[in-house]
């Protein structure tokens, strides 16, 4: 009886205790995705659908959030005891962040409005695939599409085609001056030519030394076409001139003709000439050529004499060629009857050269000279007495050398041989006429 009694009053206890707790109001909450609830900060699960008690009259701070998504705060205003309520939350993707980037600066549109200029970022709303243009002077309009449903951020490069074809010009040797439809473009290979209209086209490169390249091409829109040539070396000219004409000219060692010359076939470069003339020295130099230049050379020949070596009897003998005198002999001792050698340097060829002695014949005799060689001449001249005497003992004849202070006469009797004649002896003296 006492137990019963002492439940009685429990359960009586709990049921005005329960009495004096309020009543529950219930709030419902719905998201369009499946995403994390939080009520007044304490996390309630992830889901799309939540029943919640909440307590009566008091505010609700309720906060929906997931991944990808911009998250959601909402304040519920308080609610009565045992009220029923609905929120829901539409939960929208955050903003995609997308890098343009392209081989030019370009426009980009969205919906026919322009968002940019690359390079630039953007910030895409919408998770649904994007149709963008893209837009630069020069080129060909690019058109993409986006992806944006995993919504993850994304760098797009852009490659734009030009509206114009690309030329690639290259040449060995490099720097060829390019010339386009015969107008220079002020550019040397390697280059690149942009903005090519389509169709054909003819290209030149001209560089000093090398001949000309013409060469017609065709290029397309957006197209890159590389053009490579190997240029071929102009020979050079030679005009070759020698004082006197008429010397043989070596090139290299090579015999190329007689001067004046003109040649137009030479290698460029350092080359080696030489000319050879009878009586003259040889000239040798070197030379530079340039390609597809004419040089010119003059040679002033040296003339190089030969000589000629005389001995003569008498010893003293005047040389002649022609009315100039080019040597007199001299003995080859004192009062030797014969000469000392005498050289005689002349130019090469042929020489007439005259003897003259008193007393003696003239003579006359013809000499051929050689550069840098002696000839030999070897003289003995037909004696003639120009002065004769007559003594008492006989008439003598030889030739007059001189006469004395005391009146004597000396006379060469014969070559070499002199005789002395006293005034007391000599009957008469006269000289024999020539």
């Amino acid at each position: 009886m006492r137990l019963s009694l002492a439940f009685a009053a429990c359960c009586a206890a709990a049921l005005w205790a329960q009495a004096q707790e309020p009543v529950k109001a219930r709030l419902r909450v719905t998201s369009n995705v499946p995403a994390t609830l939080s009520l007044n900060h304490a996390v309630q699960g992830k889901g799309e659908n939540w029943e919640l008690a909440v307590a009566p009259d008091e505010p609700v701070l309720l906060r929906l959030a997931e991944p990808g998504y911009e998250p959601q705060w909402r304040s519920v205003a308080p609610m009565g005891p045992g009220e029923r309520r609905l929120e829901a939350f539409r939960l929208e993707r955050e903003p995609i962040p997308v890098l343009f980037r392209a081989n030019v600066p370009a426009k980009v549109l969205l919906d026919g409005a322009e968002i940019g200029v690359t390079p630039f970022c953007h910030l895409f709303a919408a998770s649904k695939p994007c149709r963008i243009v893209v837009r630069a002077d020069g080129f060909q309009e690019l058109v993409q599409t986006l992806q944006l449903s995993d919504g993850r951020p994304r760098v797009v490069d852009l490659r734009l085609l030009s509206d114009s074809g690309t030329i690639l010009v290259d040449s060995e040797p490099a720097g060829a001056e390019v010339y386009l439809n015969g107008v220079s473009r002020k550019q040397r290979t390697p280059c690149t030519l942009e903005r090519i209209r389509d169709g054909r086209h003819r290209l030149e490169l001209r560089l000093d030394g090398y001949r000309r390249v013409e060469h017609d091409f065709a290029v397309a829109a957006g197209e890159t076409v590389p053009l490579e040539f190997t240029l071929e070396r102009l020979p050079a000219g030679l005009n070759v001139s020698t004082i006197p004409a008429g010397a043989r000219i070596y090139v290299d060692g090579v015999y190329r003709g007689l001067s004046d010359l003109n040649l137009s076939d030479l290698p460029p470069g350092a080359h080696t000439l030489r000319t050879e003339l009878p009586g003259y020295g040889d000239e040798s130099r070197t030379i530079r050529l340039d390609a597809g230049a004419t040089h010119a050379e003059e040679f002033r020949l040296r003339l190089v004499f030969g000589k000629v070596a005389v001995w003569t009897q008498p010893a003293v003998v005047a040389i002649y060629e022609g009315s100039r005198k080019v040597a007199t002999t001299a003995p080859a001792k004192e009062g030797a009857y014969s000469s000392a050698r005498t050289e005689l340097s002349l130019p090469p060829g042929e020489h007439v050269l005259t003897f003259r002695a008193p007393g003696y014949r003239d003579e006359t005799r013809t000499v051929s000279v050689q550069a840098d060689r002696t000839a030999e001449l070897k003289l003995q001249m037909v004696f003639e007495p120009n002065f004769e005497i007559v003594t008492r003992n006989g008439t003598y004849r030889g030739l007059f050398v001189k006469q004395t202070a005391e009146g004597h006469i000396i006379l060469e009797i014969k070559p070499g041989a002199h005789r002395t004649f006293s005034e007391s002896e000599i009957v008469k003296g006269r000289f024999l006429v020539q």
